[in-house]
């Protein structure tokens, strides 16, 4: 079940300026320390700390001490619910659910388009123009592509549903 992100006061406050913003954006990329977030964001490293250290108090970001010289940050759960939504999933699993809607249409285009030819001056019959043009792929192709819609949608229907 996912964790819903509530955010608080501080989150606000956190989320209020541009830079910190910045910051989160930045680490959705990778961890990174102190030194390449200042360096990134073009600003100094004391100010740099001020942004993390209000990221930190909100919950947003967490400084990770593996042993090493040096401190990592990345995000926290919410940090990273907040810069990547859950939202994206749903985008991608329609997109996958147009294309494969494409791809199953285009073997009934294919023979309204193949309707319309006429014979050739080499004498081929519309039958012959027909045969030659069919391949054994595009049966293939409509199965796959119904059946990504399907898993597709049944995805979508089971989120909607599992959230509530």
């Amino acid at each position: 079940m996912e964790e819903k992100i509530v955010l608080d006061s501080k989150s606000f406050e956190a989320l209020a300026v541009d830079n910190r913003v910045r910051i989160l954006k930045s680490l959705k990329q990778r961890r990174k320390t102190l030194s390449e977030i200042a360096k990134e964001m073009d600003i100094s490293v004391s100010g740099a700390k001020e942004h993390l250290q209000k990221l930190e108090q909100a919950n947003l970001v967490e400084k990770k001490d593996d042993g090493h010289k040096w401190k990592y940050y990345e995000l926290t759960k919410k940090g990273t619910g907040i810069v990547a939504p859950k939202e994206l999933k749903v985008w991608i699993l329609l997109g996958l659910s147009l294309i494969a809607l494409v791809l199953s249409l285009m073997p009934l285009h294919n023979e309204v388009v193949n309707e319309k030819i006429a014979p050739t001056s080499s004498g081929m019959e519309k039958q012959d123009i027909l045969d030659t043009d069919q391949t054994p792929l595009m049966p293939i192709i409509t199965v796959i592509s119904a059946i990504t819609i399907a898993l597709c949608l049944a995805i979508l229907i089971g989120n909607r549903i599992w959230k509530r």
